[in-house]
């Protein structure tokens, strides 16, 4: 992915002072976090928009915000009957069977029928990094089920003739717009909202066309918020490599000197506190479109580094580093405290509606 700006108003002396700064073990952050894995603080709300499924509201700390809301609607599923062979991953219907849902596999069902529409107020809808940061917030939602876990796509199946479209309607408020790299604010907003979303109860039953029920309580969430939570949508965390040092959730400072940015896509499995890596991405970093500093001697040979002279990063991230990004977001407990983070202001939120104190 290009990088999302041309320049940050950062001269050359003081890309120096941050990249030594950000390279040094432990690094030292500009917004004073202690620590390689903090982040920083965030408000968030869920129900926040009226006739739709699901939405949320999340805030972070430097202005930007991010609106999303989630609808679903019933559609009839293209070839009109999805059973097939076992083989393919469809439903697996006899019906010599005994007991008509007795034995039947769960049909697969298409990436297709999640549609993301990313706004940002003073970009057309068709502008070519819109377009990817939605296929960026779609991709881990439409990865096949496994046997670790089931993806969103397959929940959507009605019967073998009817499915739920998913339209999630994400807007963007940003100071800076796209140079802001708002990918986890953007990740963790439809998450929120993924798992606020209900799916109206059906009065029909088997291969009947779906008629919705009208009483909104007995509707179910898209995502059962039971104990010990069986799935959750997955969220995308973006790292910067700067040395050999991994530092998540950057700030603007940090990004402007990056020598590498990812973005880690994960989700849960089958079994709790345990995820597995759904998608990684290279970000180029603004870093490459900076001006390089000019030592007092006079102009460096080409591929020399002259110790506090800036000189913009042009080459990649090495594979143990990427290695070690990985193991941190999955090992390391940054993925754990991220989802338990979003746990916890459900709970507090759920708490706080039933009107019961925390214990």
């Amino acid at each position: 992915m290009p990088s999302l700006t041309n320049s940050l108003p950062f001269s050359p002396a003081e890309l120096a002072y941050l990249h030594t700064s950000l390279s040094s073990i432990p690094p030292l952050r500009p917004d004073a976090r202690s620590l390689p894995t903090d982040f920083r603080p965030l408000r968030a709300e869920t129900g926040v928009l009226p006739a739709v499924n699901g939405s949320a509201h999340i805030g972070f700390s430097d202005g930007r915000e991010a609106i999303v809301g989630v609808k679903l609607e019933v559609e009839k599923t293209a070839g009109g009957n999805s059973v097939s062979n076992p083989e393919d991953g469809a439903m697996d219907i006899d019906a010599d069977d005994k007991g008509q849902n007795k034995g039947q596999k769960r049909g697969k069902g298409k990436s297709e029928w999640v549609t993301i529409t990313l706004t940002l107020p003073g970009l057309r809808d068709d502008d070519a990094n819109l377009v990817f940061l939605e296929e960026m917030l779609r991709e881990p939602l439409a990865v096949p089920s496994s046997s670790n876990a089931t993806s969103l796509q397959d929940s959507l199946i009605i019967n073998s003739r009817w499915h739920w479209h998913v339209y999630i309607d994400v807007l963007l408020i940003s100071p800076n717009g796209l140079a802001s790299y708002p990918l986890p604010l953007l990740s963790m907003a439809t998450h929120l909202a993924l798992r606020d979303t209900r799916i109206p109860k059906l009065k029909s039953e088997g291969e009947e066309d779906p008629i919705a029920d009208d009483d909104w309580m007995a509707s179910t969430y898209l995502y059962p918020r039971t104990t010990p939570l069986s799935a959750r949508p997955p969220v995308t965390l973006l790292v910067v490599v700067i040395g050999d040092n991994i530092i998540f959730d950057p700030s603007r400072e940090e990004l402007a000197v990056a020598d590498g940015i990812i973005a880690v896509s994960v989700g849960d499995t089958a079994k709790e506190a345990e995820f597995q890596l759904l998608a990684t991405r290279m970000i180029d970093t603004p870093a490459r479109d900076t001006m390089k500093g000019v030592p007092l001697s006079g102009e460096a040979e080409e591929g020399v580094d002259v110790p506090g002279v800036w000189r913009p990063r042009i080459g990649g991230v090495k594979r143990t580093l990427l290695k070690k990004v990985v193991n941190t977001v999955l090992t390391g407990g940054v993925a754990q405290d991220v989802m338990s983070g979003l746990d916890g202001f459900l709970s507090a939120e759920m708490n706080a509606e039933t009107g019961t104190s925390m214990g």
